[in-house]
């Protein structure tokens, strides 16, 4: 039978001639996956580790439907088994399920969701129970861009990897993810309408993820309202352990704004108190003005419960007081800590004191650090050391003119002029970094409009226009789908069934 089997797992070869055709592509690898995952498991472990190894015949990168079936067998055996040798990083079988998800036919892996979602939570059970959980961070993150480069179609996964990330406190590996814009959850379009699209093909190269990731697909485990605020959330945390202030910023209002009944979580209260320290951070100034499409309701009410951070807020946008800030900082020592946020509030701090030196270049293009230490609260060697710390994190566009008597500490020059200074930029680099935003802005409305596009044909927007055409009498279009009773149970499964 593995001489049988062998050639059923070549059977399906995507440069064939005729496979160009993307309708019968996508009718050859519909009729595969069915085909093999009607194999008994049996059949798939013959010939392991030895010459006539399947897994040393198929290539990953080419036979990739044919080797994930194939490395999912051998690895559920090994599991089944409790054989660690063989589940160990740096045995044969890890390599080669590493080396799979950074290497298959992201086409081809659009027809073996469910083989693509278990070959990924392979590699992370194996991290983990090596008690190495960092390991699985690198493949997993390779499986998800080789899948959907814009990581955009909201999956399972998404919230699995930030979630190891924090845990590792591998910060900026999850930046290349959290950067990407999610711009779709896996379709609810019914089977009916999507097989009389073009689009609906999966192999179409106009397809974005959000076409070939749905409820069907396998590639996502049930996804609730609540994962959705905790990527968002922790995708917050991550950033800010990247330092990545505006960015952090921008995802826990993304939290807030995920629909709920009108009823504040856990989550929406801890995004809500990061939100109000991160803003400072990120905007050097407070605001209580939360985003307008949050639930009104559900923000009166994590208001209600977060009044020492709102006046901690308030003490950050009173500028010439510091003094202020560190006390309201100290009277809740214990309510920071107990929420985890006592690094936050102690960069708030540190913010608004380089926020008063940096301030200082609208007045004075030299000062002495002397004064600065009288208006900081500091002696000058401190205030000398803090001011060198922000030349040489690139705080201050500015340079400090040493002074060997003590107790003087020198006098600190401001450059004024954009193209001078230690953090000058040259011409090339400023249009370089304009080109880069432009691109971002461009994807981001091809994203928008392919979105609109799946909208217009669901079978929710349908039933609206049909409701506004019968309230206007027979009339045309109706407007756009009011989504803001969408997903009023918090757990309800965005996914549908």
């Amino acid at each position: 039978m593995s001489g049988e089997l062998l050639s059923v797992l070549l059977g399906f070869q995507p440069e064939a001639p005729e496979l160009r055709e993307r309708r019968e592509y996508d009718r050859q690898a519909r009729e595969f996956v069915e085909h093999l995952s009607k194999i008994g498991t049996a059949h798939f472990l013959k010939g392991a580790d030895t010459p006539q190894d399947f897994l040393d015949v198929l290539d990953p990168a080419v036979n990739s439907i044919a080797y994930a079936f194939t490395l999912r067998v051998r690895l559920h055996g090994a599991f089944d088994r409790k054989n660690t040798a063989q589940l160990e990083p740096g045995s044969a079988l890890w390599n080669r399920l590493v080396l799979f998800l950074e290497t298959f036919d992201s086409v081809q892996m659009r027809y073996a969701g469910l083989e693509y979602r278990k070959l990924v939570d392979y590699v992370e059970q194996i991290a983990r129970g090596v008690g190495s959980p960092a390991l699985a961070i690198s493949p997993l993150r390779a499986a998800m861009l080789r899948l959907d480069p814009t990581t955009g179609c909201f999956t399972s996964i998404h919230l699995r990897f930030v979630q190891l990330c924090l845990e590792t406190r591998s910060y900026t590996a999850a930046v290349p993810i959290l950067d990407n814009y999610i711009h779709s959850f896996p379709s609810v379009v019914p089977a009916s309408i999507r097989e009389g699209m073009e689009y609906s093909v999966p192999c179409a190269d106009s397809s974005t993820s959000g076409e070939y990731i749905h409820t069907k697909s396998g590639h996502s485990d049930r996804i609730t309202l609540a994962d959705v605020q905790e990527y968002y959330l922790l995708g917050a945390m991550a950033y800010l352990g990247a330092r990545q202030f505006k960015d952090a910023y921008q995802m826990l209002e993304q939290a807030l704004v995920v629909p709920t009944a009108s009823v504040a979580n856990g989550l929406m209260l801890e995004a809500y108190r990061k939100w109000l320290l991160v803003g400072c951070l990120a905007n050097n100034k407070s605001s209580k003005q939360t985003p307008r499409a949050a639930n009104s309701n559900a923000i009166k009410l994590v208001r209600t419960a977060s009044k020492a951070y709102e006046a901690l807020a308030d003490a950050f946008s009173q500028f010439g007081d510091l003094s202020k800030l560190k006390a309201q900082a100290a009277a809740g020592h214990d309510l920071w800590a107990e929420d985890g946020n006592t690094g936050l509030v102690d960069e708030l701090v540190q913010h608004q004191s380089r926020s008063f030196v940096s301030r200082l270049s609208r007045t004075f293009s030299a000062i002495p650090v002397s004064n600065i230490a009288t208006s900081v609260g500091g002696n000058v060697d401190d205030t000398t050391a803090f001011v060198e710390t922000l030349i040489r994190d690139g705080y201050l566009n500015a340079r400090l003119e040493r002074n060997d008597k003590a107790g003087v500490g020198g006098v600190l020059r401001f450059s004024l002029d954009p193209t001078q200074g230690p953090l000058a930029k040259s011409e090339k680099q400023q249009q370089l970094a304009l080109l880069q935003q432009t691109e971002r802005t461009n994807r981001l409305c091809g994203q928008v409009k392919d979105a609109d596009f799946r909208l217009s044909i669901s079978k929710e927007y349908s039933e609206h226009v049909r409701r506004q055409s019968k309230k206007s009498g027979g009339g045309g279009g109706g407007e756009a789908m009011d989504l803001g009773n969408w997903g009023e149970d918090e757990d309800e499964d965005i996914m549908g069934s």
